[in-house]
């Protein structure tokens, strides 16, 4: 009887030692389905800036929530030249300064956030928004090196919504191009002109604007 019994045990301890083996290890974090991956991706965007084509690069990088949300930051500038010419400013000794040609300047960053709808089909959508905030300013485009003695520097907000359409090359690289609005409040830097007027430096209504992007995806983007 004794012999039995031990037999019985030994082949319930062999069964649960092979169901043991067969079993995938535990972990405090991981194991509730949650997939967690990232991306980078340069970007490049197009919008009107008082009716001239504006071209905006830069780049963002975000953590990737299930292959379906995602969070990160981004940063973006302008990169083509738009001046502004014979711009006079009244000084507060009452002397004014000339300067035939100056070149604005446009940047901004913040938060990125994004929606991926049906990421497993070759071509799908999905919406994001950049949040973040910039500056304007002025600079001469002959003096480069002094860029940071810009003159109206302003202080502004952006909000970027879009729709998007993406499409899965392969398991690590992506092209998404959007469509959107770009949304510019806080244009309110002023100067006092040589008839003594109070007049802006910026319109506010040349950075408010209909825009379209292209993003070129790296990261983990799973099967």
């Amino acid at each position: 009887m004794k012999k039995i019994i031990f037999v019985i045990a030994a082949i319930i301890l062999s069964n649960l030692a092979m169901a043991q083996d067969d079993k995938p290890t535990q972990y405090l974090f991981g194991n509730n389905g949650t997939s967690v991956t990232g991306f980078g991706a340069p970007i490049i965007q197009f919008w009107s800036k008082g009716g001239d084509l504006a071209v905006s690069s830069g780049g963002g990088g975000a953590v990737l929530i299930n292959q379906t949300f995602f969070i990160g930051g981004y940063g973006m500038g302008l990169a083509t030249e738009h001046d502004v010419e014979n711009l006079k400013v009244m000084q507060s000794s009452g002397s004014s300064i000339s300067y035939s040609k100056l070149r604005t300047n446009f940047g901004h960053g913040g938060l990125w956030l994004g929606y991926i709808h049906h990421r497993k089909d070759a071509i799908h959508w999905g919406v994001s928004a950049k949040i973040g905030g910039g500056a304007i300013n002025l600079t001469d485009p002959e003096f480069d090196e002094n860029m940071h003695k810009g003159i109206g520097l302003d202080g502004v907000f952006v909000f970027i919504p879009q729709i998007e359409m993406e499409m899965n090359i392969n398991r690590w690289f992506k092209i998404n191009i959007g469509a959107g609005y770009q949304m510019v409040s806080g244009v309110d830097k002023t100067y006092t002109n040589t008839n003594n007027q109070v007049v802006n430096y910026y319109n506010s209504s040349d950075y408010n604007s209909p825009q379209a992007s292209i993003s070129f995806l790296f990261g983990g983007f799973g099967r």
